[in-house]
């Protein structure tokens, strides 16, 4: 039988529809490797080196941003205080500093203070009320970072700025 007899008796309910549907297939909540690593650390017991980290700043935080704002930060939120621990250098770039003791401000978190240091220019740190102190925790981290870190755009336009405004 040729493809357009077929299709006639098809239309005419001789024969079964064509499949044209995949049946759907939930989506698994967490990957596979997710899962394995969950119950890694789960059965280790410890803590990993960033959580740890978290901990140690949050003994540090004063409770107000630093950025010059004057708003209260979430230290005593035991749920969001991490917000408020802002990296210098981005962990995801800088990974040799992500957990260094030098490599964070503190920011609300509630009003924006942390999202505009991420996401907005760097160019616009020099007006926050705590640039020396970034300029100091930049001295201390630059000669810590591997030279794949140092060549990063990131590093480049901070140094600039550093060296800039003295």
């Amino acid at each position: 039988m040729g493809y357009f007899e077929d299709r006639v008796k098809r239309k005419m309910g001789l024969l079964p529809p064509l499949p044209t549907k995949k049946e759907r297939k939930p989506l698994k909540k967490q990957s596979d490797k997710k899962k394995n690593e969950i119950k890694e650390q789960r059965s280790s017991g410890g803590d990993s080196e960033l959580d740890l980290f978290f901990e140690r700043m949050r003994k540090k935080m004063v409770g107000t941003c630093q950025c010059g704002c004057g708003q209260a930060s979430q230290k005593k939120d035991d749920t969001f205080y991490r917000n408020c621990i802002c990296h210098i250098f981005p962990k995801r770039i800088f990974k040799s500093i992500a957990t260094n003791d030098y490599n964070w401000v503190e920011r609300t978190f509630w009003k924006g203070c942390h999202s505009n240091m991420d996401n907005k220019s760097m160019d616009l740190w020099v007006n926050f009320a705590d640039w020396e102190d970034i300029k100091e925790k930049f001295y201390q981290l630059s000669p810590l970072l591997t030279n794949e870190e140092r060549a990063t755009k990131f590093y480049t336009h901070l140094e600039k700025l550093v060296y800039l405004k003295k």
